[in-house]
């Protein structure tokens, strides 16, 4: 194959590998579009993309150079640039990596650790200690000599022990031919360096190297340490993209020079596991001579001073197959990265999600129906001794009441001095005695049933709620707030709040309908009420000496809808009194209804004039009659406990009803937020293992192409 042949079909390639590198570009953007939701890492990696890019873009050609420090890594970077550039004392403390590129003038850019600021040398016209670069280097080391010149400080950057440790990134410009054509060196540290090294050396071959120039001296040619460090820094891929430099040669006889070659490619083949591998002699040294004209020392110089451009030209020729090769490698190992980072992501994801459904499995409560029907027995007792401290506090009031009320009728009684007097005072006086105190009567009983109601009502219902709450609490450890920016996941009382808001807004428990309870009636109407009622329809006296009213006479029990809309059942059902024969009244006189008509008739009843024999009928059917009224009032105590029990304990049931289902949503709510979850992390382990099966597709690609890039016409050069 002709030289024009060989040309035409190096094109076709660099086309060919250009355009998959292109097509790899797009396959990038559109994972991490599709992948990452984090908006910061996002932009990070649209970054790496763009730097891709502009890789693709950028003509010149990136030569790494790696080596220990006896290699002559200087001398070699100084003979490829043809002048003395470097200091060849650089420290093993220097642990930055030193980019040689092409400038108008021999300028250096230079950043320090924690520092962040990028200082210029030359800057304007201040120079040594007055520049900027030079105040930081006093400030690094006080009593240190500053040059003016921009050889002078690259020196001090590279090879003093006070300043050399703090650097951090030095960028040396200048006009040398080599670099004009393109060429951009990076000199690595040591690989025997005291700091750093393994991890500048793999950026920098990931990032930025076309091909990576390895030195190893003649003297300990393909050392253990170097194929250590190698070993560590660059995995096979990389390892790929080396050539192999055997330095000092001009020190090696003439007949040694092809077993001294040899002996390394098959030592660097074994210890790096290599198949084929590039290795080259050179004699910087020589070189270096020659292009500063210096007078070169013996024959063994000028033979590799003479073969030294065509190793140049070698490796310019390999930097130019490996570029493309080069870009796509560092395309794949950002989509590696990705991957790799999303994958880890996944796999931790998916770990706190099967946590979380252990963690929701044990938190929740087993038998939500059970859990509420035993806090509304506990919330019911609770109410019931309320209605027991009820009982209590009014149980004797009635009792009470009627002593009371007794003493004020006798003493009536004793005060009337004839028959007349004594027919007013069971006519008009006793009526308003005994109504006069039962309104009263009414409001301390409905104040005191309240009271001892609402308190016990105030527990149930708080021990029900601290119940729910200790349950919520158990759901909340059991969720993980935040996993994604994407995904999140509430806590079991965030997702109960918005449902309990409008019922407790509108009904906080049992405690806002004090006012409703007070104002409620019993089956009789209002506690006191029903006087008139119930002796209305009472038959007169059977004789002028014996009351009609049976002593336990009961009140009428008329059905009626309370409050809120529900006939109060009957707890306490009595029997109708038995009807007596009536004894039509006297003559010239109507019956009147209520407490008073009953009392006229009664009084009318009286015949006699016997002042003692009147008091004593009077006290015994007063007596009578203040009895029956003391029982209708304790039935309607009785009654009024009944219903305030009957409604504290049928709110704070819809309280633990509200709370249970309540409950039972919020469960439903996560589990459904869990299940959302697994589909979620689903799609993207599809996804992810789709995309890890296209990007090994493209790393065969590339392979291939790095094949047929480093052959040419069949041989491997």
């Amino acid at each position: 194959m002709n030289r024009s042949e060989v040309a035409s079909e190096q094109r076709r390639d660099t086309i060919e590998a250009l355009t998959e590198v292109s097509d790899h570009l797009e396959f990038a953007k559109g994972l991490i579009r599709r992948t990452v939701a984090d908006r910061e890492r996002l932009g990070d990696l649209d970054a790496r993309i763009r730097a891709v890019e502009d890789r693709l873009r950028d003509d010149r050609y990136y030569l790494a150079v790696i080596g220990e420090f006896s290699a002559g890594k200087s001398t070699f970077i100084n003979a490829l640039l043809g002048q003395d550039l470097l200091p060849t004392s650089a420290l093993r403390t220097t642990a930055a990596a030193t980019r040689i590129t092409h400038g108008p003038e021999f300028a250096l850019q230079v950043r320090f650790r924690n520092d962040g600021i990028r200082y210029m040398y030359p800057h304007g016209r201040s120079e040594g200690a007055e520049s900027p670069l030079g105040r930081m280097l006093l400030h690094l080391a006080p009593y240190l000599r500053v040059p003016s010149d921009t050889a002078g400080i690259l020196s001090l950057l590279t090879a003093d022990e006070r300043i050399a440790p703090h650097l951090e990134y030095l960028e040396v410009r200048h006009p040398a031919t080599p670099l004009r054509d393109g060429l951009v060196i990076i000199d690595t540290p040591g690989t025997n360096a005291e700091v750093g090294h393994t991890d500048i050396t793999s950026e920098v071959m990931r990032s930025e190297a076309d091909l990576a120039a390895v030195l190893t001296p003649s003297a300990s040619p393909a050392s253990s340490s170097l194929a250590g460090f190698l070993t560590d820094a660059l995995d096979p891929g990389l390892l790929r993209r080396c050539i192999f430099l055997v330095t000092k040669m001009d020190h090696v006889e003439d007949d040694e020079h092809d077993d001294l070659l040899n002996h390394v490619r098959r030592r660097f083949a074994r210890l790096l596991d290599l198949d084929d591998v590039v290795v080259e002699g050179v004699a910087a040294d020589a070189v270096l001579r020659r292009a500063t004209g210096r007078p070169l020392l013996g024959p063994e110089q000028e033979y590799w001073a003479d073969v030294f451009p065509g190793t140049l030209a070698a490796l310019r020729d390999q930097m130019q197959r490996q570029r493309i090769i080069a870009v796509s490698d560092h395309l794949l190992r950002l989509l590696e990265d990705v991957l790799g980072d999303l994958g880890t992501e996944l796999a931790q994801a998916q770990g706190r999600l099967a946590q979380e459904e252990e963690e929701l499995g044990q938190a929740r409560i087993p038998d939500l129906a059970a859990f509420a029907q035993r806090h509304t027995v506990r919330a019911d007792l609770l109410v019931e001794s309320g209605a027991e401290n009820a009982r209590r506090a009014v149980g004797a009031m009635a009792a009470q009441w009627q002593q009371y009320t007794r003493r004020s009728i006798d003493a009536a009684i004793d005060a009337a001095a004839t028959p007349d007097d004594m027919r007013r005072v069971i006519r008009t006086d006793v009526p308003d005695l005994i109504r006069r105190d039962l309104p009263r009567i009414g409001d301390v009983v409905q104040g005191a049933v309240t009271a001892a109601l609402a308190a016990g009502a105030r527990e149930a219902e708080a021990a029900v709620e601290a119940a729910f709450e200790a349950e919520y609490a158990k759901l909340d450890q059991a969720a993980v707030r935040v996993v994604r920016p994407d995904v999140t996941v509430v806590s079991g009382t965030q997702l109960a709040h918005n449902a309990l808001l409008a019922y407790e807004s509108n009904v906080s428990g049992v405690t806002q309908q004090l006012r409703a309870v007070r104002q409620q009636a019993t089956r009789s109407g209002p506690i006191g009420s029903g006087v008139d009622q119930w002796f209305a329809s009472m038959p007169p006296p059977s004789g002028p000496l014996r009351g009609t009213v049976p002593p336990n006479m009961p009140p009428p029990v008329p059905r009626h809808s309370g409050q809120y809309g529900a006939s109060i059942p009957d707890r306490h059902p009595v029997n109708p009194p038995q009807a007596l024969p009536s004894v039509p009244p006297p003559p010239g006189l109507q019956p009147r209804g209520g407490l008073g008509g009953f009392a006229a008739r009664i009084a009318d009843s009286m015949a006699t004039t016997d002042m003692p024999a009147l008091r004593n009928h009077a006290r015994a059917e007063m007596h009578q009659t203040l009895q029956t009224v003391a029982t209708g009032l304790a039935v309607q105590i009785d009654e009024a406990i009944e219903a305030a029990t009957d409604h504290y304990a049928g709110t704070v049931r819809d309280h633990v009803e509200q709370y249970r289902a309540t409950y039972e949503r919020t469960v439903a709510e996560m589990v459904t937020e869990h299940h959302r979850r697994e589909a979620i992390l689903a799609a993207r382990k599809t996804l992810l293992q789709d995309a890890s099966r296209q990007t090994e597709r493209r790393r065969a690609t590339v392979n291939s192409q790095r094949e047929r890039l480093s052959t040419r016409g069949g041989t491997r050069i």
